[in-house]
């Protein structure tokens, strides 16, 4: 019989002029056999005598045989060569690994209170610890760490192994693998003790994803540690599980926090293709009172729209996934060629489950839009909900992923709206790597508005599009139906694609050639605008910064730039 062999180890001696060939093995084994063999060890460039040389030739065919059992190969037959001489040698050996050893018995038992575990009976399953498989080595070691993480993860704190044995025979060709777990008791969480005092204990408690006596799961610790990180309330989040402390099964947990200063200002100077040259300034409180109110006020000055906006977020009853928002602003914007001035408030209700976010909102909203010599008014009250999912690696630069987001809203003459209308919008955005530095970014709009008469329809509630996030090529918000002066003035439905191929080239350097294809109708059977540019990226910490130019493919524009610093999804 022999016992559990580990290999990996190196005898650190080198070879600086000798070829090494090996046949008969490939992939993890092969990898394996070569980080044996002392003759095929990193090359110095230095001469080394033919004595050492011949010495770690001879040595080689028991470095192989080492490195073949972790992998259930205990008889194999290896043909060593070596030739040359003055220097230049060449050591090949040819490997018939021979049959491999399988498992003939494997034993996995739990004992104590995890028995009844559902999580660990299916983790067992999964295990490829099992009778009639070949016998690797990795598999018997990784089979007791992911039980015993496991173990430790639902709280069977004082688990430990009977029995863990693994026997092998190779002259049967058997191997027998015997683990028996007694978990002892599982733990429980206890209470929860928070060093801050800014805000009120029973919203934190709030944050807390469990009671105190619910069995033991280090993923519901985790859930607490990053709620509390993504509440903008603190620079420093500490959760502790004090093991030490426990009694009667239960494991208290302290929770150090170090609050950010209550108010934060920004001030911001830019440019963009559809905004002009910008300013723009903000407060935000963070904390309004020790429940965790907060409130932000900010004002933009653009070429195209000027705003002011004032917020006031209040948690709710999971603040880490429910909010309720009530927001007021006043501004002016160019859209097509009318100029818009809006009055609005309203109140939102915000839920984000997973990487699902729903939001039910109802606005007032008064709207004086001027086209040409003609103003007209028009109040809102807009009830509306919208639901997005979203799925990607990464935040800031994206290689996989999606986001899809649907928004329906409406106004009732019968509700105090002055115009009756159903107004919606579906958005997809998707990016997929290609190979090694490229990406592919496909997205897509459509929306339509159910009314009577379009032209009451206030200028905001009208679809537009062109610029830089949609038909590149155009100017911002030029195309759209026009009226009897040849003014854009917005349409019903509205229909946006692009498809772009990006490659990084040097550093967080690299270019993109994309095709975009929209427009903004009163009829779905009118033309797609369509148009096609290159342009230069940029990857920089807080997303992608892009100068793009673009040309209308069917005429009429000269080219255009773009600039724009955002995320993908």
């Amino acid at each position: 019989m022999l016992v559990l062999i580990l290999t990996g180890w190196s005898s650190g001696l080198h070879a600086a002029d000798v070829d090494v060939e090996i046949e008969g093995v490939e992939g993890p084994v092969l990898d394996n056999v070569r980080a044996m063999l002392s003759i095929a060890g990193e090359r110095t460039g230095d001469d080394v005598p033919e004595r050492l040389i011949r010495r770690l030739h001879r040595r080689a065919p028991d470095e192989i045989r080492l490195a073949l059992e972790p992998f259930g190969y205990y008889t194999p037959d290896i043909e060593p060569e070596l030739t040359g001489g003055d220097g230049e040698w060449r050591a090949r050996y040819r490997i018939e690994p021979g049959e491999r050893v399988k498992f003939a018995d494997v034993e996995i038992e739990i004992r104590g209170e995890a028995a009844n575990d559902k999580a660990i009976r299916e983790l067992r399953e999964e295990l490829a610890l099992r009778s009639g498989a070949p016998l690797i080595h990795a598999d018997y070691d990784s089979a007791k760490r992911r039980i015993m993480e496991l173990a430790a993860s639902r709280g069977y704190f004082d688990a430990s192994w009977e029995r863990s044995t693994l026997r092998i025979d190779p002259d049967a060709l058997e191997a027998r693998a015997i683990l028996i777990l007694d978990s002892g008791p599982r733990y429980a969480f206890g209470e929860v003790a928070f060093d801050e005092t800014v805000l009120d204990e029973a919203f934190l408690r709030d944050y807390v994803p469990f009671e105190p006596g619910d069995p033991w799961e280090s993923s519901r610790l985790l859930e607490l540690q990053y709620a509390l990180d993504d509440s903008d309330y603190f620079l420093n989040v500490d959760v502790r599980a004090q093991r030490g402390q426990a009694s009667a099964g239960r494991v208290p947990i302290r929770v150090r926090l170090e609050p950010r200063p209550r108010n934060r200002y920004a001030f911001g100077v830019g440019f963009g293709t559809n905004t002009g040259a910008r300013v723009s300034a903000g407060w935000e409180n963070r904390r309004v009172n020790r429940s965790g109110h907060s409130f932000d006020t900010r004002i933009q000055l653009a070429e195209v729209s000027n705003r002011l906006s004032a917020r006031y977020r209040i948690p709710l009853e999971d603040p880490s996934r429910e909010r309720l928002e009530f927001e007021t602003s006043y501004g002016t914007e160019e859209i097509g060629d009318g100029e818009e001035r809006q009055f609005e408030i309203g109140a939102r209700r915000i839920e984000q489950r997973g990487r699902y976010q729903a939001t039910v909102s109802l606005d007032f909203q008064r709207n004086e839009d001027t086209i040409g010599d003609e103003t007209t008014r028009r109040d809102l009250v807009l009830p509306g909900a919208g639901l997005s999912y979203s799925r990607f690696d990464d935040v800031i630069y994206a290689t996989r992923g999606f986001r899809l987001g649907g928004w329906l809203s409406g106004g009732a003459e019968t509700l105090g709206s002055d115009v009756t209308f159903l107004r919606g919008r579906l958005q997809g955005n998707a990016v997929t790597r290609l190979w090694d530095g490229a990406r592919l970014l496909v997205r897509g709009e459509i929306g339509t508005v159910d009314v009577d008469d379009v032209d009451r329809l206030p200028l905001s509630q009208r679809f537009f599009t062109g610029g830089d996030d949609s038909v590149r090529g155009f100017d911002y918000q030029a195309l759209g139906p026009v009226n009897e002066d040849g003014d854009v003035v917005g349409g019903r439905h509205l229909a946006v694609g692009s498809v772009e191929l990006e490659q990084l080239i040097v550093g967080n350097w690299g270019a993109a050639v994309f095709t975009d294809a929209g427009n903004a109708m009163n009829d779905w059977d009118v033309a797609l605008r369509r148009s096609a540019g290159v342009g230069l990226r940029y990857r920089s910490p807080v997303g992608v910064f892009r100068v793009d130019i673009a040309r209308a493919i069917d005429g009429g524009d000269s080219a255009r730039l773009h600039l724009s610093l955002g995320v993908d999804l």
